[in-house]
């Protein structure tokens, strides 16, 4: 382990490059911020933006690079890392780089101090206004200290009092105050998001490092760990970070993928290592003192994939046979199957909240993106991106979707207009306002999946909480609260946009309206 000074704080980078005044201020940081590697809690790929219905080019272009990284967004930006050389030519090889989300304008650009023996620095995730990026060397092989930047201009908030080994394949997931939890090949750490102060580290067992990240649901992070005979899905709490239990032995041999959670609390694994004796899609249930298994199904694939679930609990996943399919929430019983359209390196999956699926094959020669119905009958659009790897998608404010490839191929398509979709196409995956715009007060339409703790939180457009309308148990399905465009402490809040936002568990749904005086 490289040893590296582990001051808090650090104010300074080895480059920060600030292009034109800065833009206007972040929306909320909602969980429809991009999907998936960490997109929302849960990693389930689900968001209730609406993506493009067809390839309408908003912008392209961008800074050169040799591998396509995950881009994330909050508000009006998107973030990713372009490497414009192999770490071993140059000390500086990359840099971590902000982008107007509307325009494609590159916004700032930062090179993390480099220490030798890293490869490549990469974007954890975004939330607040704060940028969690780090170094990492191959696998787990380099340890770094953790930054948070500023989103307006990219200069050091803080550095992190530990070093920590995650890298891009990783991913993070928050804490419901924001605090990024990273799960590494044999740690996890919860770091305060104010201050980068570790909160918590627990020790982990992974098969390999790499594609070796959380999931939230609650206070549960899920993790997919070793054990004797094969792997186990772990459960630590978020508060504290003790290890509460695991789940019965899943066979094989290496495994590198993450867990993710369904709208219901189903915990999902892909135990994959490309064997057909070995290889399940397993569904568990969180008891609350251990897991009960639900469904397993032949699986196909290996490390590295991401997968997705539906607003309506529907499995999306890659099966025997190489095909693409929708599996029963419930049941694992397979819905909807098509032949997979092109070969496949590994699966990269976003839902919208017209329930339409983003399906990237995170291939070289081969990459490509498609946009599929909900039952998977109908092609909407698809678009070649070669060597895509982790690019995308990623689905941001508007809707906006983010694909990234080598070179300078970075593209934006335009997200459809929420006024030309049938309500009925939007199921639950809205906070909806009636009337909107308001004058006095708004219902706040929402449905939620299962009963059980959810909150619903309301915000300005600079991401300032203003008044929590929900805090504690809820039955499932559909119900209502009353906005009177008051603050928590009772006054009247000016004309303008706010936004609201429901948690529960590790997913979220978010919504917004206008304020008439």
């Amino acid at each position: 382990m490289p040893a590296r000074p582990a001051a808090r704080r650090l104010a300074c980078l080895c480059a920060a490059l600030l292009l034109g005044a800065a833009p206007p201020a972040l929306a909320p940081a909602l969980a429809t911020d991009w999907s998936n590697q960490g997109g929302n809690a849960a990693r389930n790929g689900l968001t209730s933006e609406l993506g493009p219905a067809t390839a309408d080019l908003l912008w392209s272009g961008g800074r050169s690079s040799l591998i396509a990284w995950h881009p994330v967004t909050e508000g009006n930006r998107v973030f990713m890392v372009r490497q414009a050389r192999w770490p071993y030519e140059q000390p500086n090889d990359a840099y971590v780089v902000a982008m107007d989300l509307t325009t494609g304008a590159e916004l700032w650009a930062v090179v993390l101090p480099y220490v030798a023996g890293d490869w490549t620095p990469w974007i954890a995730g975004v939330r607040d206004g704060r940028v969690y990026c780090s170094r990492s060397g191959n696998g787990a092989s380099v340890s770094a200290l953790f930054y948070a930047l500023d989103a307006s201009d990219g200069h050091t908030l803080w550095v992190s009092d530990e070093l920590q080994d995650a890298g891009p394949y990783d991913g993070v997931v928050f804490a419901d105050n924001g605090d990024p939890l990273v799960a590494s090949f044999q740690d996890i750490w919860r770091f305060d998001a104010v201050d980068g102060h570790t909160v918590w580290h627990s020790p982990r067992v992974g098969s390999v490092s790499g594609s070796c990240g959380g999931a939230r649901y609650g206070d549960g992070l899920y993790v997919l760990d070793v054990v004797g005979g094969g792997h186990a899905l772990k459960k630590f709490s978020v508060a504290t970070g003790a290890f509460l239990y695991q789940s019965p032995t899943m066979p094989g041999f290496l495994c590198q993928v993450t867990p993710w959670v369904a709208p219901d609390g189903s915990v999902l694994i892909n135990r994959a290592e490309a064997s057909p004796t070995n290889d399940y899609y397993y569904s568990w249930t969180d008891t609350g003192s251990g897991f009960a298994l639900k469904w397993q199904v032949r699986g196909f694939g290996g490390a590295f994939a991401e997968h997705a679930v539906g607003a309506d609990g529907s499995v999306y996943a890659v099966i025997t046979g190489n095909r693409l399919a929708r599996l029963d929430g419930a049941t694992g019983a397979v819905l909807d199957d098509i032949p997979l359209p092109s070969a496949l390196s590994n699966a990269h999956m976003a839902i919208d909240g017209a329930g339409r699926l983003f399906f990237s094959n995170s291939g070289f020669a081969t990459g490509h993106v498609y946009v599929y119905s909900a039952d998977l009958a109908t092609l909407h659009w698809d678009v070649a991106v070669p060597n895509i790897n982790i690019g995308g998608p990623s689905i941001g404010q508007g809707g906006t979707l983010v694909l990234c490839g080598v070179g300078t191929n970075l593209r934006a398509y335009r997200g459809e207009d929420p006024t030309a979709v049938e309500p009925a196409a939007l199921a639950e995956a809205l906070v909806s306002a009636s009337p909107n715009p308001f004058q006095g007060a708004t219902r706040l339409g929402f449905a939620l999946p299962a009963a059980g703790r959810a909150r619903l939180a309301v915000f300005d457009c600079n991401g300032r909480h203003l008044r929590t309308l929900l805090d504690g148990e809820a039955p499932a399905g559909a119900q209502s609260a009353i906005w009177d465009g008051r603050d928590a402490a009772g006054r009247p809040l000016p004309a303008g946009v706010y936004f609201f936002r429901l948690e529960q568990g590790g997913a979220s749904w978010s919504g917004r309206a206008v304020l008439a005086r």
